[in-house]
């Protein structure tokens, strides 16, 4: 079972409209119950860059299920009275070994690591090593001092890209990527919290709510022509949904609603010459297509 302590992002974090604060209130107290899958091909997809307002089609990449993760209250896990400074935990299943767990010690000023890989590797930490500040905004750094079985240690994380990230799983907004000095980043979906993408320099894994995954997307292709567009934008397979076009700034430039399956047309007549995405949302379901205007 691979450790989920050292965090690594692939995607960039990053908002449509403005920066994302993350912040103690995102927390579902409920928890959250999520499908876990592993990267097998990056396809054209790089590591994106830092910074505001970003927006990275990572629709290339081939990712396989490879089990759960259950972001919930350590007091539902069997190894709580162990860790009894833990208040949350993730119980990570993979198919086939089994679950282990990571206990952390959340408060509305600091999300900390108290043990992870338990049980099959536990390893506890004597001085918990913090993971996130609330609330933390883009720019903003911390430097914690921590000590596990390996001796003691410091980290200084930082909040560094926020936006919007386009993958085979849907799109993803209200992002937040955070790297650490220890050559880790980290990207956190913000409503409600919880990690995104975890990549421990070999292997990149991938958290989704468990009512979203690559089997739930159905629905027709959504199909757009001709690319690059002069004046209109002929758009198949949209569906009744609402409808936005952003650039790759993640700067909203056009919005409406489509109201039929029938092939639609989109004036476009009015944007400057470059990149663009369609997004469309079908209550609550988000489909995404990449498009040029000449």
């Amino acid at each position: 079972m691979k450790p989920t302590t050292t965090l690594t992002a692939l995607f960039l974090a990053t908002t449509l409209n403005a920066q994302v604060t993350i912040d103690f209130s995102d927390l579902s107290a409920s928890g959250v119950p999520l499908d876990m899958y592993i990267l097998t091909a990056p396809g054209a997809a790089t590591e994106p860059s830092d910074g505001i307002n970003q927006i990275r089609d990572l629709t290339s990449v081939t990712l396989q299920p490879l089990g759960t993760l259950d972001f919930t209250a350590a007091s539902t896990t069997p190894f709580a009275a162990s860790y009894p400074t833990a208040n949350w935990a993730r119980a990570q299943t993979v198919t086939g070994p089994g679950t282990d767990h990571t206990y952390l010690n959340i408060s509305s000023t600091r999300m900390e690591v108290v043990a992870t890989n338990v049980p099959s590797d536990a390893n506890t930490y004597t001085d918990p090593k913090r993971v996130l500040q609330f609330p933390m905004t883009f720019g903003q750094s911390f430097t914690d001092a921590y000590a596990n079985v390996d001796g003691p240690a410091s980290v200084t994380w930082s909040y560094t890209g926020h936006g919007t990230a386009l993958s085979p799983l849907g799109t993803f907004t209200d992002l937040a990527k955070v790297v650490s000095t220890e050559n880790d980043m980290v990207l956190w979906n913000t409503t409600p919290l919880h990690p995104l993408v975890i990549d421990d320099g070999t292997d990149v894994l991938v958290f989704v709510p468990a009512n979203v995954g690559i089997g739930d997307h159905n629905a027709p292709a959504v199909q757009v022509y001709p690319s690059p567009c002069m004046d209109q934008l002929h758009v198949n397979a949209a569906g009744t949904a609402d409808r936005r076009i952003v650039d790759l700034q993640g700067r909203n430039v056009q919005a409406g609603r489509f109201t039929s399956n029938t092939l639609q047309h989109i004036d476009v007549s009015a944007l400057a010459t470059g990149s663009y995405v369609l997004l469309l949302n079908e209550n609550g379901a988000q489909r995404t297509v990449r498009f040029s205007k000449q």
